[in-house]
This record gives C-alpha cells, structure tokens and sequence, in this order.
C-alpha cells in the first residue's frame, strides 16, 4: 500500500511504498516539521511532517 505525502520542494502529493524506504531522519533545517526520506533506488525526498508522525505513517501502510 502506497502513503500520500506532501513534497516540501514541489509542494505536491507524492506517494510512497514503505517497502522501499531505505532511512529516514528529521530534515536538519526544520527538524519539526519536515523529514527526509531516502528509498531503495537512490532517490531522496523532503516531505511536511515530523519523522516519528511519518514513520507511525508508513508502518501502519506495511502488510502485517
């Protein structure tokens, strides 16, 4: 199951399968309210959001 998120570059939606997140960590600029995310094929994205709120996100998306 894919998760919606809003870029913080773009400003869009973006949609993200929490199999292929290889790490997140809070955004070193605004640690509250954005986080950084880095998927399996290389890509990185900054996305709106606390990093325990996204991660509680993406696992409540992954098959039990």
């Amino acid at each position: 199951m894919v998760v919606q998120f809003t870029d913080s570059v773009a400003g869009t939606p973006v949609y993200i399968n929490p199999e292929f997140v290889v790490s997140m960590r809070p955004d070193p600029e605004d640690p509250i309210n954005l986080t950084d995310i880095r998927l399996s094929d290389g890509e990185e994205l900054r996305v709106h959001g606390d990093h325990t709120d996204v991660a509680d996100k993406l696992a409540r998306a992954l098959p039990a």
